[in-house]
């Protein structure tokens, strides 16, 4: 069962371990004092590598570390996951989310790219024993990352409630994070300390409800945008989803809690919310990109689409997508 904090005397669980402390720069910006040693793991990148992971196995298993503590943002934690996983070693991992988007400390799975492609893994003990959800932690975070992992949080939201896979547990899930992201989105754009907290709750319930039901065709669909592009992840999964919900046209209780009565009137608002926030398609598209993406969607994903997308379909929404 997981326990969640909401300050940072979850660290006091630290005392007499040995973590392998895994973070990204946000790390050194935020006044953390740990209670024990510690080794440092910091050498990945923004969208983790399947080496960084191996790497980061072989630094806990040559140190004898005995917890895994993961401050950072779901690439953190996702490679954290990771890390547990190559290394064989059923130890604890702690989640210290320092983005409201990904979710990733409240889901057993964990993404990494190898070869260029998205390669997910999954298992019922990668779910983080610990999370910290702490609102300070959002404090540095730029703003067009803050508007990035909001958007990522609100389709893992919308896509869940759609899914094959949903429940009443998982809807209600979908339901407090929309209704939270919704309420609190200017007051966390302009980095107000309550916002950024009921950011965080969202972006956790978000997290509850994916893991519960995976994600859907927005999500299958971003992923190489992110390889070819240098999308951030919640950047190329927002420009995704209008269109394919548009495509569907279904869905208005999800437009009802976007405030909107009808399902064309929810895909027009998430449109010009695109707008307002300053997201768009990349630049400089080459046509010869849509068969690489169309050929890189995962139909497992697709799968748990709603509606089923073939790949002539699919190539037509990635021509949407990129304005081409």
């Amino acid at each position: 069962m997981q326990k969640t904090f909401y300050d940072y005397s979850a660290f006091d669980i630290l005392r007499d371990r040995s973590p392998l402390l895994v973070c990204d720069s946000a790390f050194d910006a935020l006044d953390i004092d740990l209670p024990c040693r510690y080794i440092r793991f910091s050498d990945y990148k923004p969208n983790p590598l399947y080496k960084d992971a191996v790497a980061g196995a072989r630094v806990l298993r040559k140190n004898k570390c005995d917890f895994i503590l993961a401050i950072g943002g779901g690439s953190s934690i996702d490679i954290a996951k990771c890390v547990k996983h190559f290394s064989s070693r059923d130890i604890p991992v702690m989640a210290v989310p320092t983005t409201s988007g990904t979710g990733s400390e409240a889901t057993h799975f964990a993404a990494i790219y190898r070869k260029g492609k998205k390669m997910s893994i999954a298992a019922e003990n990668l779910l983080p024993d610990f999370v910290v959800l702490k609102s300070d932690t959002l404090k540095t975070l730029p703003v067009y990352q803050k508007k990035c992992t909001m958007l990522d949080a609100l389709c893992q939201a919308a896509e869940s409630w759609w899914s094959k896979r949903a429940t009443a547990e998982s809807i209600e899930y979908s339901k407090k994070a929309i209704r939270l992201i919704l309420e609190n989105m200017d007051g966390y754009l302009k980095n107000e300390d309550e916002s950024n907290k009921n950011m965080l709750m969202a972006s956790n319930f978000a997290g509850k409800a994916i893991n519960i039901t995976t994600t859907t065709a927005p999500h299958a669909m971003s992923y190489m945008l992110t390889t070819l592009y240098g999308l951030p992840h919640g950047h190329a999964v927002a420009i995704c989803f209008p269109k394919v919900w548009r495509y569907m046209k279904n869905y208005e209780y999800i437009a009802k809690a976007f405030g909107k009565p009808t399902y064309e009137e929810g895909v027009l608002y998430f449109e010009q919310l695109l707008k307002e926030l300053e997201i768009y398609p990349p630049e400089n598209v080459n046509t010869n990109d849509l068969d690489i993406l169309t050929n890189s969607v995962n139909t497992q994903r697709l799968k748990n689409n709603p509606i089923p997308l073939d790949r002539y379909t699919v190539k037509l929404l990635y021509k949407e997508i990129l304005e081409v």
